[in-house]
């Protein structure tokens, strides 16, 4: 783990987001057929792997998400593991891609949670919190593929602040 200037250390994300679709990803089954899947994507998207890959990789072990009934392999990357969760899945394993996509949309225009409950079923906190979700990827850990492309005057932060009277958050 790195160190910071104030000596803490920060961890970062053990989750590697690949992208497969529903029917790619019976392959991870096979780990011969895995592996070279995943060594075509280390070799397009490298920025999406720890740098240490370049050494290579272990296949680790396979784990099923109880909330999804899904398969999931995880690789070892110089002793640490990481995790390799395919695209159609939603971060937290809190569902699949295609059963979230329409409720999170009819969400741009307000849609109540009580009224995706009834549609869509789950609860009406079971959509809040997966909309909230969305907003839990930290600026700072994103990949971005080509640095040049970033406006030299982004910043990640937000400063708190009052509006006539109501608080507000301004990305800073």
């Amino acid at each position: 783990m790195d160190k910071t200037a104030s000596g803490s250390t920060c961890r970062h994300s053990r989750i590697i987001c690949i992208s497969f679709s529903s029917n790619e990803y019976r392959i991870v089954n096979d780990p011969a057929k895995f592996r070279a899947y995943l060594d075509a994507m280390i070799e397009r998207f490298s920025e999406l792997f720890p740098a240490e890959i370049t050494a290579g990789y272990k296949m680790k072990d396979i784990r099923e998400s109880k909330k999804l009934s899904i398969v999931i392999r995880r690789i070892s990357v110089a002793g640490i593991s990481y995790t390799i969760r395919p695209s159609f899945v939603m971060p937290y394993m809190t569902g699949l891609v295609k059963d979230v996509e329409k409720p999170l949309f009819l969400r741009k225009s307000e849609v109540p949670f009580w009224m995706l409950s009834y549609a869509f079923g789950r609860n009406a906190m079971y959509w809040y919190r997966l909309e909230t979700a969305l907003g839990r990827n930290s600026l700072v850990g994103t990949t971005v593929r080509n640095p040049c492309d970033l406006p030299e005057h982004l910043v990640a932060d937000e400063k708190h602040t009052k509006i006539l009277g109501d608080k507000v958050y301004v990305a800073t």
